[in-house]
This record gives C-alpha cells, structure tokens and sequence, in this order.
C-alpha cells in the first residue's frame, strides 16, 4: 500500500507538473531501497575441545525494503519519513517498522525543533551510517533499539559546521520487559551529542541516560572519530555503558574501520571489540544491549562497487572472523567464519521526475 501511495505521488506531480506554487509543498525525497544478500556462515568449537555444535550455513536474505518521503511545506516546516516494509506488523505499536517519522520546525539559522519517530541522538559512526549500509556489526549495534518516539532541540553555530543536540526520548531498555505495553513503563532517555565537522576530522560524540527501571539508569558515553584525506577515511568509536561507578569500564564496546575509495570501488577493513563484564550470566541483566558475561571479538573486510553508469546499484562483498570469549565457566565459546556477497539498488522517483520529465513535486 505504501509503494502504491508512492507512486500515486508521482502521478499527481505529473499532471499538476509543479505542487509547489499551489499548497507551498516540496518533495526533497522519494525512494524505494532494495537490498538482499547471500550469507554463509561456518560455526566451530575451540580447537582440541568436542564441536558438536559446529555447523554451515548459508541461504539468500533479504535485508532491507525501505520507503523514503520527504520534504518541506509552510514557512520552515519540513518531516522525514521511513518505512521498513515487511510482514510483521510490530508487537510493541504502531511505529514498530518506522524508523523515522517526525516533523521539524526550523526557527531561524540556529535552532531547530523535531518531534516524533528518529533515531536516539547517540554518538559513533557505525551508529550514525543507515543500517543498509552496514554489513556486519557490534552486538551493540545489533541489539539496541536506537528508533524511539522523542523530542529534541538542535543548535547550529554560525559557521554550520556544528551542532549540538538535546533529547528526550522513550529510553531503548522498555523493549526488554516483555510485556507488550512498552510505552506504559514511563522509561525514558536523555540526551546530549556534539556532531563536529573540523578539516579531515569529524566528531560524533554523546552523552545519554537511558533508564533501565524507573529512577534507575544506564549512562552511554559515546565518543566517535572520524578522520578523512581524500579517497582515505578512517573511524574509531568508543562507547562505555555503566551503570555503577563500581563496574565503570566493564561494559563497553570499540569499532574501527577504513575505507579507500577508488573510483567505482571502495575496498574497507572493519574490527571491533565488545564485552559485558558487569552483568553475571543467568540473572536479571542490568544491560541487554550485549550478552551477559560474554567477550565479542570480529574483524575481516570487504570490498563495495558501484556501476559509473548505475550510481544507485551498489554490489558489495565481505569476508570476517567472529569470536566468542565468555569469561565465565560454563558459558560456550565458539568461533564463525563468515562469508557475504550482496546486491543493493535504490529507486529514485524524485530525480526521475526532475531529470527526465522536468516535473518539481
């Protein structure tokens, strides 16, 4: 239904040939993105202890299906939508799939208000790239619930190159209750993030307080570095949870990965390193966002090429190591070799309508 709304967007800018001079309304996006993959992955005991659990697996996946809408209508008014299109319809609310529907209010040059369905306000750049363009990951990235329902206030300095972010969301633990009815838990997150934009370096760096229990928090410090020389570009994230100035550095994660561009291919090294020390394995755990008692070790990398004739079809192949280190006697240790070869492409309606039929939505 929603692709067929898609397109019924497209027919209406075609007969009206410019929507803006009638209702002050403007399209600045309208996409389809595509992306499914063939992943293979081999799991293995320690070497010289029983692998009874070692096993092959492989199989086409689909990722991603994702609607794009944008755009901007009255005087500094604009919204943002995406929509993850798949069967399941949520088991939390209506928003489960969205991951971003809010409307924004830019008051002048410096500040911004935004209020609905966005991403939590969190620092990294594995965090901060669209989850279609990341191919294997921190357990962190995987298990956090980094779409929430928030308001947020975000200030410009003059040069525009900086900008600093205040939000009040639903925090992500309320998806870890179970009981259906996250909302009423009265869980919520405060945050603050600095998005810095230097020659050859940019920042990504956060602070949050995500509330586990009522009056009970989780503190995310979150600092994300990117450097950039031409086809060079490098980052490094750190992230520390805690939830006790006991367990401080107990609970953390740290990501790095740097790509060479070079014309229609990119080629990318990728590692990181999680683990989750304050936590004790078979108890209530203070923070799901990674196993209990569990060390998580990756690293490979990978190459991404893009037709010159074709931008928006991307192909993209990977090769990485995963360990599991429990550090706790009884848990499993076990390593993966995994394998993945993928195919992205994205339908631009907008650029269509600009480019080939010169028609402004």
């Amino acid at each position: 239904m929603l692709c067929g709304l898609a397109m019924l967007f497209c027919i209406h800018g075609a007969v009206a040939q410019d929507t803006t001079a009638h209702n002050g309304h403007k399209f600045t996006n309208l996409k389809l993105e595509i992306r499914a993959d063939f992943d293979v992955q081999h799991q293995f005991g320690v070497t010289g202890r029983p692998a009874t659990w070692d096993t092959t697996d492989y199989g086409f996946n689909g990722k991603y299906f994702n609607l794009i809408l944008g755009g901007e209508f009255g005087k500094g008014f604009s919204y943002f939508f995406r929509q993850r299109i798949i069967a399941n319809a949520g088991t939390s609310s209506l928003f489960d799939n969205t991951d971003f529907l809010y409307l924004q209010y830019q008051i002048n040059d410096r500040w911004a208000i935004r209020a609905g369905k966005e991403a939590l306000a969190n620092g990294g750049f594995e965090y901060d790239a669209a989850p279609i363009d990341v191919f294997y990951y921190t357990q962190y990235w995987g298990n956090i619930y980094c779409f929430q329902l928030a308001g947020s206030a975000i200030f410009t300095d003059k040069s525009g190159n900086h900008k600093l972010t205040l939000q009040v969301s639903n925090s992500p633990y309320v998806h870890y209750a179970g009981t259906g009815s996250e909302w009423r838990q009265g869980l919520l997150g405060y945050s603050v993030m600095w998005s810095g934009n230097f020659p050859h370096f940019k920042t990504l760096y956060s602070v949050n307080m995500f509330e586990r229990e009522r009056g009970k928090f989780v503190n995310h410090i979150t600092l994300g570095n990117k450097i950039e020389f031409g086809p060079w570009s490098w980052y490094i994230d750190y992230q520390n949870r805690a939830t006790s100035f006991e367990h401080f550095f107990d609970n953390f994660f740290v990501v790095t990965r740097m790509d060479v561009a070079l014309k229609d291919v990119k080629v990318f090294l990728k590692a990181g390193y999680d683990q989750n020390l304050s936590d004790v394995p078979n108890a209530l755990p203070k923070d799901p966002l990674m196993e209990a008692g569990q060390r998580y070790l990756f690293y490979g990398g990978g190459v991404e090429y893009r037709p010159h004739s074709a931008p928006s079809v991307r192909v993209h192949a990977c090769l990485y190591q995963a360990q599991y280190l429990p550090a706790y006697t009884g848990l499993k240790e076990y390593h993966t070799i995994n394998a993945q070869v993928g195919l992205t492409w994205a339908v631009d309606f907008l650029h269509y309508l600009h480019k080939k039929l010169n028609v402004n939505l």
